[in-house]
């Protein structure tokens, strides 16, 4: 072999690790901005909770705004790869990955959540009793419906793979997958199901699709003019929200520009030879996160209130600080006893 083949080879193995690594870094630094949106819902709507925001206008402008596409986002970066792991693990390593990944955590944060809400007595927004202690975890515990809607949402699909014929082309399960969503998504007024087992999977399942949709153009990034348009076009159906419950299809527009525009900017940052270094590592460090946050905020928001701070601004402030970094604490804490899997990280 040449010297000239190897640096060939060389130079095409490093291309191909910095589309892979650009590819990761976009659903990170995505994720991160998810995360930063979890915390700040719960927070808004804990203040909210605890009477601390009088301008009810303003509370359901900010929330519906949030609330439009943030868990939607969640759903969507889920089903990004999802394919690949589909097509690359045997039935059974996935579905038991969904238990220790998706199912355990739900229950054990569910005990632990509802097990501090019971110490915090009266000064949680929502008090509990032992007497209604959650042994079976369902309906899922507050937010942690996510978990339990996902984990329907990947089992139901895995189940459902194992029936499509193998030679069933990727782009063909791709393209079937974005039928199904905006079917689904456009439909979704007539198929709602008021169940709390159910109902949170089959709202979200469109997202989930969508995903599984998109997976195959990550490394295609947009050129800036199209991704300034797309982003645009995203903040114009943002503000269409108006302080109601954004529907399916509305939520589902917003994903796919947002995401288009994100994207874009991916390229830019990655091309300027820079990352979106902190919002990666919240986007690496979400479940913990996701897992954790609404209890060192609520805490936080107890002990200022406790303290005579009740000014909205700056006990939001202090209560998303807490979210989205005392978990990590936990992390560090759970890596060096190694607890991670345990605790469901």
């Amino acid at each position: 072999m040449t010297h000239a083949m190897i640096t060939t080879d060389t130079m095409a193995a490093a291309h191909t690790s910095a589309r892979l690594s650009s590819r990761f870094d976009a659903i990170d630094s995505a994720k991160g901005i998810g995360i930063v949106l979890v915390v700040f819902g719960h927070a808004w709507r804990g203040a909210m909770g605890a009477g601390l925001i009088s301008d009810v206008k303003l509370f359901a402008l900010i929330d519906s705004a949030i609330y439009a596409f943030h868990m939607p986002l969640f759903f969507f970066l889920s089903g990004l790869l999802f394919l690949e792991g589909l097509q690359k693990y045997k039935t059974s390593v996935l579905l038991r990955g969904k238990v220790t990944r998706l199912l355990w955590p739900m229950a054990l944060w569910t005990w632990l959540f509802f097990s501090l809400k019971i110490f915090a007595g009266t000064a949680a927004n929502t008090p509990v009793d032992w007497i209604d202690f959650p042994f079976i975890p369902l309906p899922p515990f507050e937010h942690l419906w996510f978990l339990w809607a996902l984990f329907l949402c990947q089992s139901i699909l895995v189940l459902g793979y194992t029936c499509v014929p193998r030679n069933v082309t990727t782009l063909t399960l791709r393209r079937s997958a974005a039928v199904g969503a905006v079917v689904l998504a456009a439909f979704s007024s007539v198929i709602y199901v008021p169940s709390l087992i159910w109902g949170p999977m089959i709202e979200n399942v469109p997202y989930f699709l969508a995903g599984i949709a998109a997976g195959g153009l990550l490394a295609v990034r947009s050129p800036l003019w199209l991704g300034s348009v797309c982003a645009i076009g995203f903040a114009i159906l943002l503000m269409g929200v108006q302080g109601s419950k954004a529907t399916v299809i509305h939520s589902l527009a917003l994903l796919a520009l947002g995401w288009a525009g994100w994207l874009c900017l991916d390229g830019v940052v990655a091309r300027a030879g820079r990352s979106l270094g902190v919002l990666c590592y919240l986007g690496q460090t979400s479940m913990v996160i996701y897992l954790t946050h609404t209890t060192f905020s609520a805490a936080v928001r107890i002990a200022m209130l406790w303290l005579g701070f009740d000014g909205a601004g700056g006990v939001v402030l202090m209560t998303v600080l807490a979210g989205l970094t005392l978990p990590l604490s936990v992390l560090w804490m759970a890596r060096r006893l190694q607890l991670v899997k345990l605790l469901g990280f």
